[in-house]
Order: C-alpha cells, then structure tokens, then sequence
C-alpha cells in the first residue's frame, strides 16, 4: 500500500514538472521515452504518481520502483515543467513533454537497476528544487 502511494505521488511530482512549453493536447507518453522491454522481460510497470505539488517541489523526492518504471506525472504548480530521468552518466533516459498547470503524462522506460536523478529539465529548475531520486531494482 505504501509504495502503491508512493508510487501515485511520484507520477504526480513529476507531470508537475513541466517545461515553458504551450501544448494543450491531451497528456500521453512521450514518445522518446518509451523504450522496448528486453528480450524475455515480462514484467509489468507499477504506476507510480508523482506530483508538482507547488512550484520546484517534487512529491514524493525520492522513487523505489521494481521492473519497469511508469510514472503518472501531473503538474499542480503555477509554472510549466517536466520531468526527466537522468542516468550515473549524465544522458537522459526519458522524459514527459512540458505540462502547463493541471496537465498530465505518464512517462514509461524500460531502464536498468541502479539509481538515476529524477529532474525538470528546463533551464535552472533542477537547481531551484525540482530534482529527486529514482531507484530501480529488478
């Protein structure tokens, strides 16, 4: 139940991290962001919520997911963000469009185990707060 709450709350942090994007579609995956599953990897995502709940914060900061990585990303703070998956390495791994206040995305990659930074890729919000981590084991 706890990491099922977790979970929901780091999908909503991180649609909460939107960028300076205008885009009023409808929130989907990002296409960059999903990745096909190996070969004989069968496990589903577990959904996890994360939320922008005011402006350069994150909720939950820091994401434990088993397998597969989907996070239900919403943004609740006044300014447009996104949410990204950074690797020990520097690149990013995925990421959510830009979403304007109120708007959602699911953001889904099949990732290996290890420990990556979950950020808002616009210029200067990681820095202002809106960075956590995200922890991925098999």
């Amino acid at each position: 139940m706890k990491t099922l709450f977790a979970t929901s709350l780091l999908l909503l942090a991180v649609a909460a991290c939107g960028g300076s994007g205008t885009s009023s579609a409808p929130a989907t995956p990002a296409t960059p962001a999903t990745s096909a599953a190996p070969a004989g990897s069968a496990s589903p995502a577990a959904e996890v919520t994360v939320v922008i709940v005011k402006d350069f914060t994150l909720d939950p900061k820091d994401v434990s997911v088993q397998g597969a990585v989907s996070l239900a990303v919403t943004n609740e703070g006044p300014t447009v963000h996104n949410i990204a998956i950074r690797d020990d390495a520097g690149a990013v791994v995925g990421t959510t469009k830009d979403l304007k206040t109120g708007e959602s995305e699911t953001l889904t990659v099949e990732i290996p185990a290890g420990t990556y930074t979950l950020f808002c890729s616009l210029p200067g919000h990681e820095s202002l707060g809106i960075k956590g981590t995200l922890t991925v084991s098999e």
